[in-house]
């Protein structure tokens, strides 16, 4: 199940880590986003399995915007297989709940660099 997270998700949003040096969202950098409006809950993204939380994506937009504007953090379980096929079932879910929701698509500029996920695949 590929869904957006509510405050009751907050554990299972900071249980996520990155050992390489590609780029995330650690627990302050995410609690300091969401005090300021920068990261959101309809804006962060959980992928579950049995009630497991598998991959996490977390979307940035201005504290005054009603959507956002870039995918800051895209981490997947590393003992799953087939990690991209987790990363991308979960940005497209992200991604048609945002257009669904009125907002535009993200901007070509908002992409995540191929080698943040070229990191996280080799995890």
């Amino acid at each position: 199940m590929f869904r957006s997270t509510t405050g009751a998700d907050l554990g299972a949003v900071l249980s996520f880590s990155s050992p390489g040096p590609g780029p995330w969202v650690d627990a302050l950098q995410f609690l300091a986003g969401q005090n300021a409006g920068t990261y959101r809950d309809e804006w962060t993204w959980l992928a579950f399995l049995d009630g497991r939380p598998l991959a996490r994506g977390i979307w940035w937009g201005p504290a005054s915007s009603p959507h956002p504007t870039r995918l800051d953090c895209l981490l997947v379980d590393p003992s799953l297989p087939h990690p991209e096929v987790w990363s991308g079932a979960l940005v497209r879910s992200a991604m048609r709940a945002f257009a669904e929701a009125g907002p535009p698509l993200l901007t070509e500029a908002a992409y995540v660099p191929r080698q943040a996920i070229i990191n996280a695949l080799s995890r």
